[in-house]
């Protein structure tokens, strides 16, 4: 054998475990010899383990892949503006692929003008064994026709590229087989762009067209991490971000794997969780997996260094499709289509599909094919295999005859552009505490005149209008107050409280609120409501806001605050009564700012407007300052098509000291005929 034969034969052969002594022995080679061939194949890349076990030594070829890399990409774009369409977790090639949606997800961004999509891992089934009991959750079993069928299949719209990653069942075939899919899909497709396995960072560039210099960029980290689900969403994404040292911070953070979707800013990174692509699979029930299905798309700004903003829609799937893998079809607007071609057996069983007919019986099928009952059941499950919609079904008379399945697709979900869907605009804030020393009065002008020039007119106001009376509970509030007393406090919000033509705000009371009801009886809402056009009172704690068929819960709970920012929405909407959920969830009182979809509610942690008080300093309580601009897309239902949950914060530098002292009114009345 030559040098060249001795490698090749070597890597193939230690692709299952082997003691040194018997690789020799196969090849006729002193130990030494061997172990040098392993050196060179290391140096060139190739992952061998050598690892001794019970003495002796063991040697395995994972690969050419190194999973623990850090990989770092660059992507030029044209503008400091770019959006981005984010997915994860397609398994393809399983029985509970999603291709329907994932091709609806890329003609909307598409028609948005989007042509740039991050995939974060798993793009997939990955290789199961026929020893498991989730290897018929498959359709297609071995790598070569996984990744054949994500090179056929795989959304392919003129101009738009597809940057991905691998994650752990992707890898399964490289563990396995020695095979990156990854590379093997690029290899295919020059509009998909592997970016390696597990996790990258993406540099968004903006460069002068002349001369090159970098204008603007930000630092994504791509991410598919490994490991159990937590039950609190935000629980890994915090702890994850909360563990990256200075020098390791990006800019913004993508996670896959979790099958979760929620979005928050956290210690200085925006953090994105992206949900999936593929219904509910067996190993997820018996797990008690919770999964969200999806897509983001992000319109990013950037900065000169990070990103200045980021205004994230989200594109959910209320209801997947059973079997969607039979019906759904390629998305491809190229000349160049890559065929699959067929193997004889599929071929073979093209033709015997075509060739039964509806209602043919069972018995002259046998006796036409010239083969055996038992033969002629095990054609009907390879056909099955293969993709083919049959069944035998039993007469009155007892014959079997053939039924071909057809199904009509149903969804909650449908292709409609937004123009074609309702829009309502909403701002959302909460826990002004007017009244305290540290309260915002001049942010609070500056959301509502930032309404007022997006045409809102409604704001959605969670609780907390007023810092109320604790002073017989804490008695330092006395000193931390300039407004005392319920006369004071609602006589101040009567007078001071923004006011716009045109904006009405609907608030509830929470807990601060509430402490003159407990004190003196007396409502504050109810008296500003009925001194305030624009303010409608709607109940203490709770209430349930209604518009164009959507149902928007306000909530101003009780107790501390939960570490995971999504324990307690989390909790809430677990432990709404059935047929209570709403579209919408909207929490104040955390002070936090937080966006998750859960159990298909839209829920939000709003943040407050007031600089953090002594009480929070003491009990080491982060106060997060702003408010939400939402914009939602819905059918005349209520289903939410798009959802929209804009951020709108202040850093501590925007805070103005003594501000109850320097605040003014912002009072803007317009002309007759503009009061539409």
């Amino acid at each position: 054998m030559t040098i060249d034969e001795i490698r090749s034969d070597l890597l193939e052969f230690i692709k299952k475990e082997r003691t040194l002594d018997e690789t020799s022995k196969h090849f006729e080679l002193t130990n030494n010899e061997i172990m040098g061939f392993i050196k060179e194949l290391t140096s060139e890349g190739f992952m061998i383990s050598t690892v001794i076990k019970d003495n002796e030594i063991q040697i395995m070829n994972k690969g050419t892949t190194d999973f623990t890399a850090d990989n770092d990409y660059d992507i030029e774009i044209d503008s400091d503006n770019e959006k981005i369409l984010v997915i994860s977790d397609l398994n393809l090639g399983s029985k509970y692929q999603q291709l329907s949606f994932l091709n609806e997800v890329y003609k909307k961004a598409y028609a948005e003008g989007i042509r740039k999509v991050i995939v974060c891992g798993d793009i997939s089934a990955g290789l199961i064994s026929p020893k498991n009991i989730y290897y018929n959750s498959l359709f297609k079993y071995d790598t070569q026709s996984q990744a054949e069928y994500i090179i056929d299949n795989f959304p392919k719209l003129n101009g738009m590229k597809t940057y991905f990653i691998t994650g752990e069942k992707d890898h399964t075939h490289e563990i396995k087989n020695s095979e990156s899919i990854g590379k093997m899909i690029s290899d295919k497709r020059k509009d998909m762009i592997y970016f390696g396995p597990n996790h990258c960072t993406v540099n968004l560039i903006n460069k002068d067209k002349e001369t090159g210099k970098i204008l603007n960029q930000a630092k994504i980290l791509v991410r598919h991490p490994k490991g159990k689900v937590a039950y609190t969403l935000s629980y890994k994404p915090q702890q994850y971000i909360s563990s990256m040292r200075s020098e390791d911070k990006v800019d913004m953070v993508l996670h896959g794997h979790f099958l979760q979707c929620e979005k928050m800013h956290f210690r200085g990174v925006d953090e994105i969780s992206v949900p999936g692509m593929t219904a509910t699979t067996p190993k997820m029930k018996d797990d008690g997996a919770n999964n969200t299905v999806g897509a983001w798309i992000l319109d990013i700004k950037l900065k000169k260094k990070g990103i200045e903003k980021v205004v994230p829609t989200l594109i959910p799937c209320y209801q997947t499709i059973q079997n969607d893998y039979l019906y759904s079809k390629p998305l491809s607007s190229t000349k160049d289509k890559t065929t699959h071609v067929k193997n004889e057996t599929e071929k073979h069983i093209d033709k015997i599909y075509n060739f039964i007919k509806n209602g043919t019986r069972f018995e002259d099928f046998i006796k036409e094919m010239n083969i055996s009952m038992t033969e002629g059941y095990g054609l009907v499950e390879t056909m099955k295999l293969y993709g083919k919609p049959i069944e035998l079904n039993m007469t009155e008379d007892g014959s079997l005859i053939f039924h071909k399945k057809k199904k009509t697709k149903t969804t909650q979900y449908t292709s409609k552009d937004k123009e074609g869907l309702i829009e309502t605009n909403i701002c959302v804030i909460s826990d002004t505490h007017l009244g305290t020393k540290e309260q915002q009065l001049t942010l609070i002008n500056e959301v509502y005149k930032e309404a007022h020039r997006r045409g809102i007119k409604i704001v959605l106001h969670i609780g907390d209008v007023l810092d109320g009376d604790y002073t017989q509970i804490r008695k330092e509030q006395t000193y931390q107050l300039f407004l005392r007393g319920f006369d004071e406090q609602v006589g101040y919000v009567i007078d001071m409280y923004p006011h716009i033509d045109g904006i009405t705000t609907y608030f509830i009371q929470g807990s601060h609120d509430e402490t003159h009801l407990k004190n003196g009886g007396a409502t504050a809402g109810a008296w500003i409501d009925r001194c305030r056009d624009d303010m409608i009172y709607l109940g203490q704690d709770k209430a349930t806001f209604k518009i164009n068929n959507l149902r928007i819960l306000m909530d101003h709970p009780g107790g501390g605050n939960a570490k995971s920012y999504s324990y307690k929405p989390q909790q809430a909407i677990e432990g709404l009564n059935p047929g209570e959920k709403p579209n919408i969830l909207l929490q104040g009182h955390y002070h936090k700012s937080y966006y998750m979809f859960y159990r298909n509610v839209h829920s939000l942690l709003v943040p407050c407007i007031v600089n953090q008080s002594q009480f929070m300093k003491k009990m080491n309580l982060q106060n997060i300052v702003g408010a939400y601009f939402l914009k939602i897309y819905s059918d005349d239902k209520g289903n939410i098509h798009y959802f929209e949950p804009e951020e709108h914060l202040f850093s501590t530098k925007d805070l103005i000291e003594n501000d109850y002292l320097k605040c003014k009114k912002l009072d803007i009345r317009l002309p007759k005929k503009d009061k539409k």
